[in-house]
């Protein structure tokens, strides 16, 4: 995953998709937390008018597979507000895919 620094460059950061659901809730706040800002990032870079890289789009893969398991997960108990942040990222990840397939059909 690359994400902006502050001098225009990216520098690799690493965000790991599969938090252990043995591990508890809070792990899944974390991944809210950090997976939200990784998107805020880019969702940053597209506004921009600049293209995010193939890692990137693999990241918003990894993350729309994860969502669904976890949410799918029968076995997992998650509150309604732990539900409906996860769906909220979801459709932010779907909003962003969106915005960058019509960008990349306006360039072409």
């Amino acid at each position: 995953m690359m994400t902006p620094s502050g001098d225009g460059y990216s520098q690799g950061c690493t965000i790991e998709p599969h938090v252990s659901l043995d591990e508890g809730l809070p792990r899944l706040d974390t991944y809210l937390l950090q997976s939200t800002h990784e998107l805020n990032d880019l969702t940053e870079l597209v506004n921009r008018g600049e293209m995010i890289d193939r890692d990137s789009r693999d990241w918003m893969l990894a993350q729309v597979d994860f969502i669904v398991e976890t949410i799918g997960n029968e076995g997992l108990e998650l509150s309604d507000e732990m539900r409906s942040d996860l769906l909220q990222l979801l459709l932010a990840i779907a909003n962003l895919n969106e915005q960058i397939r019509h960008q990349a059909s306006l360039d072409h």
